[in-house]
């Protein structure tokens, strides 16, 4: 074949050599396994494609990098994916067969997107409060799929689902099941956080309605955001647990509302996986320097100063050292539930109170009357 070159040849010739003989030293493959769709805000996620053009969820943990999982709608381990997302579980999932979520946060992230037609299972229905989604739980036959250890293996095995979204903790070879890693929550921003929605979307079926959601709820951050002034209030959150102060880092999420509100987050600590540690000692000297606590707890009646305090003892010291304490009760607030899909909603809260409003607009978050739990 002296004299013949690869311009002559035509180009599904050339695809079928590639698939037959391989692609020698990688360069090919490297070329048509490119990125398909940058995110906005996540860095949990990004979007590849196969050898053939198929999209190709590539999931990592947001804080470290470290890649998690690759899905596919169909198997496309053969396809020589580029390092390092040739080294992870594949995970083949089937639209058609439906989900199973593990969270409340999964459910409400796929409601959110228009997702919610291919749920099929849940280990959360008992936490989940949307009138609506519960509805559509009762309306679609969605079933209860807690079991011993997290799942009821027998009816997991008779549904046969697609996918079943977990954390990222999960051991995806665990029965040969589709495991499909979700780290949403450990995204260091709200907006990233939200963001998820568009591969679950994906997962079920329907990207472009997630895509279309999740742009409404972009603007509407970032209209909130225009509408905030910069304060030099320092604020911090969490609280005592086993004596020690569990508290989201400076990489969360949670700090990244407070900074886009306006304000100052205190904590300087970042950690790759949930919450800082800090010793009560070194909580109470950061609490000196600093003038709003923000709680996130749950009390079925009016939350009191008295209810703090008898949450731990420990907390009537912070409640003397700040000025200012603000509650997020999750018994009257769905925190983990539909709010999950709305951060600007938390931001415009975040931002009111900021400006010395007893509370936001959306309810979510209330300051206060400030007064000393003891007697």
């Amino acid at each position: 074949m002296s004299g013949v070159s690869l311009s002559s040849i035509p180009v599904w010739v050339i695809c079928v050599m590639l698939i037959l003989f391989g692609c020698g030293v990688g360069e090919v493959d490297q070329r048509v396994v490119e990125n398909r769709r940058d995110t906005n805000h996540a860095q949990g996620f990004q979007w590849l494609s196969s050898m053939h053009g198929e999209p190709v969820l590539a999931i990592r943990q947001p804080r470290t990098g470290i890649p998690l999982a690759t899905v596919a709608k169909s198997e496309v381990r053969w396809q020589r994916l580029p390092d390092p997302w040739n080294r992870v579980p594949h995970v083949h999932m089937r639209s058609d067969r439906g989900y199973v979520t593990t969270s409340t946060t999964h459910v409400h992230l796929m409601d959110a997107g228009g997702a919610l037609a291919g749920w099929r299972g849940c280990t959360s229905i008992p936490f989940l409060r949307d009138s609506t989604v519960l509805a559509w739980a009762d309306s679609s036959g969605v079933r209860d799929v807690r079991g011993d250890g997290g799942l009821n293996v027998e009816v997991m095995a008779m549904m046969n689902v697609g996918c079943i979204l977990t954390g990222p903790d999960q051991d995806l070879t665990e029965r040969g099941w589709p495991w499909v890693p979700v780290t949403e929550y450990l995204e260091p921003h709200p907006l990233g956080r939200a963001e998820w929605m568009i591969p679950l979307g994906w997962l079920a079926g329907d990207s472009a309605t997630a895509s279309v959601a999740f742009e409404g709820i972009e603007q509407a951050y970032f209209r909130e955001m225009s509408l905030t002034k910069p304060s030099s209030k320092r604020v911090f959150t969490g609280s005592v647990a086993d004596g020690i102060w569990h508290a989201p880092g400076h990489d969360s999420f949670v700090a990244q509302w407070i900074r886009d509100a306006g304000g100052i987050y205190a904590l300087s600590q970042s950690d790759q996986r949930t919450n800082v540690e800090l010793g009560l000692e070194s909580m109470l000297e950061l609490v000196n320097q600093t003038d709003a606590w923000v709680l996130v707890t749950y009390d079925a009646d009016t939350l009191t100063m008295r209810d703090i305090e008898a949450m731990d003892p420990r907390h009537v010291e912070v409640m003397q050292a700040v000025d200012e304490v603000w509650v997020c009760n999750t018994a009257k607030v769905d925190y983990f539930g539909t709010v999950v899909a709305h951060p600007e909603w938390v931001l415009a809260d975040l931002a009111a109170l900021l400006r010395g409003q007893p509370k936001g607009p959306y309810g979510l978050f209330s300051r206060m009357n400030f007064q000393s739990p003891s007697p």
